[in-house]
């Protein structure tokens, strides 16, 4: 009980500190314009030849190079450059391709971490987390630390790299009314609600950073205005530190917007929290009995989340909850397995490839996965 009590703390301690980088995140739309092409952006990775600044973490260890894995091999790398996109890396001095991976040879001035400095036995306060085995600490920290030393690579890759992971498929049957008032162009109102990844941390654009990447449910509600050319009312409800009881308990906010769809995405807290499959299924389904009671028509999409960084003790549970949300498809529910695609992205990439904070929020990269995923069961292709 203890130990669950504190990590209460630390899981609103992190909601706090989003919350104030909230404060001062661009509320100038479109500030990503000068620095990314957010139609290319949101090209699905399972399915683009060239693939546009995925993120890499390079990583020594030992007496080696530091070094990084693409998620597929590359027949031609086209750019490597610095998380902001305001410095490119040079071809030889600064990185060299061999096998799948970004090596960074001795002298090279892009940025890198010892992989000692990921995990270590002395807690750092203000920069560490509790590690699940004995007396380790994870390294962690909000705001742009992380970003500051990832880079992006564009490039196109070889023919036969395929993506083996969970890939969406157009709901159409499964959403109907969504699609059709999409395909009309009728005004649709679309409600995102979830915890901190929600909310967008720690996005670029949520940080106010370049390339100033809007939140992933921003990229979704882009996307479907561009492709449908309609115009969609939506609002982000996600609030840091939360869990699948909160959503439950507060769901009257959701109601209030009359949502014909909403984007429900708990879990990361729940997991961490350890809350039982049963109580979580409990409350998603609170939410959409409640919805449903005001609209009856109203649809859904359950997002499984991504998974905490294994070597913390925040990771715990998240997997469990894929199965749950599976359980509640159905007629006007569908379910989009960022989980699966999480642990498919993981067999090839590093976690700190794809994370804000090392702990349990996803940098540029994965939120684009996001955005992405739930695009492709709205959007036909």
């Amino acid at each position: 009980m203890k130990n669950i009590s504190l990590l209460l703390i630390v899981i609103l301690f992190l909601s706090i500190d989003i919350t104030n980088a909230q404060e001062t995140a661009p509320t100038k739309k479109n500030k990503w314009m000068p620095y990314i092409n957010l139609h290319q952006y949101l090209e699905p990775f399972w399915k683009a030849d060239t693939i546009y600044d995925e993120t890499i973490q390079p990583i020594k260890e030992g007496n080696g190079l530091p070094e990084a894995n693409l998620l597929f091999k590359a027949k031609k790398i086209i750019s490597v450059k610095n998380s902001y996109l305001k410095k490119e890396f040079r071809r030889g001095s600064d990185w060299i391709y061999k096998n799948g991976k970004i090596i960074l040879p001795t002298n090279s001035s892009a940025p890198y971490f010892d992989k000692k400095e990921l995990l270590f036995n002395t807690e750092k306060q203000g920069w560490s987390m509790p590690g699940k085995e004995t007396v380790t600490y994870v390294l962690f920290h909000e705001g742009l630390f992380f970003s500051s030393k990832q880079l992006k690579v564009t490039y196109v890759r070889e023919n036969n790299e395929n993506w083996k992971g969970p890939v969406p498929v157009f709901a159409e049957s499964q959403l109907p009314k969504t699609i059709e008032k999409l395909q009309k162009k009728d005004t649709i109102n679309i409600v995102y609600y979830g915890d901190s990844i929600t909310e967008g941390a720690n996005v670029s654009g949520f940080i106010n950073v370049p390339p100033f990447l809007p939140t992933w449910a921003d990229m979704i509600t882009f996307n479907l205005e561009s492709r449908y050319h309609v115009q969609i009312n939506s609002v982000n409800l996600g609030v840091g530190g939360t869990t699948s009881q909160w959503g439950a308990e507060n769901v009257s906010r959701v109601v209030a917007h009359k949502p014909d769809l909403t984007i429900i995405a708990f879990g990361m807290n729940d997991g961490t929290l350890k809350v039982s499959p049963e109580n979580f299924r409990t409350n998603i389904q609170s939410m959409i009995d409640n919805i449903r009671k005001d609209n009856a028509d109203a649809e859904f999409i359950l997002v499984s989340t991504m998974l905490a960084n294994p070597v913390s003790t925040f990771s715990h549970d998240q997997e469990l909850y894929k199965a749950v949300l599976e359980s509640l498809a159905g007629q006007g529910i569908v379910i989009a397995d960022i989980t699966g695609v999480h642990k498919e992205l993981l067999k090839y990439k590093s976690y700190q490839d794809m994370t804000g904070n090392n702990i349990n929020h996803p940098n540029d990269y994965l939120a684009r996965w996001y955005a992405q995923f739930i695009s492709g069961l709205l959007v036909r292709k």
